[in-house]
């Protein structure tokens, strides 16, 4: 037994004996200090945390029951219970090297609002305490230190208190780092450009697609795009950093940020259901207004935490229109319907993108970061497809309402208003402008011969031949039945007889297959100088070339005609006549 005591004591004694002469290498550095030799510097690491605020506020800190927590994340995730008020406290060591550089503390996120201080010296905030509180979870922090205190190299204490109102975890949730003031600012400028430059874009969209419904007002279709790019674009700067430093309220800017969950895609699927003209329905309608409910809770729930809960909803009901959209899309494609398959091909890809920054943001082990997103190109992409799908139709809709269905030359509308047109610039320039109308011989018996069928393919190649002998700057139109008419600016007779003869020509060449023979063109050709006469009645200048017409019917069909003298003057209040009947024909110029 005493031999026992004896060996218990002699351990004690040597254990004793070597923390006396073998110094710790920890001695005189406090536990968990950081050493920040060169820039920019990680913090990430062991800090210190407790909830609550200490009576006597930072002067008071040590006051605090501080334990220590894994930085970046949440402390509920470090098993601090509650929501609330917490510090959080570490020790960091500046090397010398550093004295001479503006330093930063710099932090992508921290849930949901803070201020830091550096030894005990307050150096900036975002967002607001309660009772005034202002949630500023998604702005990026930057903090210059005070260079009193950065330039003194060694022991330095960070302090950070943070309020989080839950439901969501709170803390440092981004990784803390130290940086020169410079860097730090340009890579938040770099980091965010992007977002911007995507942004400016959107509206650039837009802006265009206003343009064309300003222009025509009945193309609701570029309505409803520039309300979705337009909010589009709100959308992504509200979660920019840089509206911290104008002052702006951040719970606004958090709640038109993810009202914009709810109202995009349901502005995008009305813009897909007008585009295709698709009806719609009760159900379309019972989700549009769940959507809408959804916007206005994020912008007027009393308080903005809860806005998390809709979370899940919002992406049910994006899920449920991209779903929507998708399947007519595909049946679409399937169908050849123009456009289709583009628009397939793109809604898709946003569709997946959208998925997989969803995946990334909830941490499911696939997907990126908010900062690399991919649904926000690939949606601009989308959108930019649909606009080149809505202008390919609205020109195909102008060139229907301004050419004949059959020929595919101007119609009527279009040949009075260019008219008009070549008047007032034949009378500004000085130059003649010579007008003639043709009509196929025999038109009328080739039909009774071959059919009509045969009778409209005869037409078609009397207009390729019309076209084929113009220039660029004449103008050819059907006129009604087998009548054509050619405006040809800066041309006086004999360039208008060369060219309606070689119309002539070109149509007297023209066959259709199935029949044995073609057709012949008489033409009448009338001239406006405005050295002659300085006015013109466009109904007289009709008639005058319908006259001549009718003289080569007369004599014999199968030739060019130009009326006598000049057309007769506009009298007081002329209109272009709007219809047949208000220019007479001559009895007997058809066959």
């Amino acid at each position: 037994m005493l031999d026992r005591m004896v060996r218990r004591t002699c351990v004690l004694a040597a254990a004793l004996l070597w923390a006396v002469l073998v110094p710790d290498p920890a001695a005189g550095q406090e536990l968990g200090a950081l050493r920040v030799e060169r820039l920019p510097a990680s913090l990430a690491g062991t800090w210190e945390f407790a909830l609550g605020d200490p009576p006597g506020g930072i002067a008071d800190l040590d006051a605090l029951p501080f334990r220590p927590i894994a930085v970046p994340g949440t402390w509920q995730a470090a098993g601090f219970a509650g929501h609330g008020t917490g510090w959080y406290r570490v020790s960091i060591d500046l090397d010398p090297s550093l004295s001479i550089v503006p330093l930063a503390f710099v932090c992508s996120q921290i849930r949901d609002v803070d201020e830091v201080y550096l030894d005990g010296q307050p150096i900036g905030r975002t967002g607001g305490f309660p009772p005034g509180y202002d949630k500023g979870t998604v702005v990026e922090r930057i903090y210059e230190l005070p260079p009193s205190r950065s330039s003194v190299p060694g022991r330095h204490v960070l302090a950070v208190r943070v309020h989080n109102a839950g439901p969501r975890g709170g803390g440092i949730t981004g990784t803390p780092q130290l940086d020169s003031v410079s860097a730090a600012l340009h890579g938040r400028m770099m980091r965010e450009a992007p977002r911007a430059l995507l942004a400016a874009a959107f509206a650039a969209l837009g802006l265009f697609s206003l343009f064309f419904f300003l222009r025509d007002r009945g193309q609701t279709d570029f309505l409803f795009f520039f309300l979705t790019t337009t909010v589009t674009a709100v959308f992504i700067v509200s979660w920019l950093s840089v509206w911290a430093v104008f002052g702006l309220p951040l719970t606004f800017l958090f709640r038109i940020g993810h009202a914009g969950v709810f109202v995009l895609p349901a502005l995008a699927w009305v813009l897909f259901l007008k585009f295709f003209e698709r009806p719609i329905g009760r159900l379309h309608r019972a989700l549009l207004a769940v959507q809408a409910a959804g916007a206005l809770a994020c912008l007027f729930w009393p308080r903005p935490d809860d806005i998390y809960y809709t979370f899940p909803l919002g992406g049910l009901l994006g899920a449920a229109a991209a779903a929507d959209v998708l399947v007519h899309l595909g049946t679409a494609a399937r169908r050849r319907v123009r456009h289709a398959r583009p628009l397939l091909a793109a809604a898709l890809a946003a569709v997946l993108a959208a998925a997989f920054d969803s995946a990334g943001l909830l941490a499911l082990g696939v997907g990126a970061s908010i900062d690399i997103a991919l649904s926000g190109p690939a949606f601009f992409v989308l959108m930019s497809v649909l606009l080149a799908a809505l202008a390919d139709r609205l020109a195909r809709l102008r060139l229907a309402a301004s050419t004949d269905p059959l020929t595919s030359l101007a119609n009527r509308a279009v040949l009075f208003d260019r008219i008009r047109l070549e008047i007032a610039r034949a009378r500004r320039s000085a130059h003649p402008v010579a007008l003639a109308i043709l009509d196929l011989d025999g038109f009328k018996g080739f039909n009774d011969r071959y059919g009509h069928v045969a009778g409209d393919r005869l037409l078609v190649a009397a207009a390729a031949a019309i076209t084929q002998a113009i220039r660029d700057t004449d103008l050819a139109a059907r006129f009604g039945g087998d009548e054509f008419v050619v405006l040809l600016p800066e041309a006086d007779a004999t360039r208008a007889v060369s060219c309606l003869e070689r119309i002539r020509s070109g149509i007297g060449r023209a066959r259709i297959s199935g029949t044995r023979d073609g057709t012949t063109v008489s033409a009448g050709v009338a001239v406006f100088d405005p050295n002659v006469r300085a006015s013109v009645s466009v109904s007289a200048w009709l008639r005058q070339a319908d006259a001549a017409l009718y003289a080569a019917k007369a004599a014999g069909r199968d030739r060019v005609l130009v009326a006598h003298g000049a057309p007769p003057g506009a009298a007081s209040g002329d209109r272009v006549p709007s219809d047949d009947a208000s220019i007479r024909r001559v009895p007997g110029s058809s066959p």
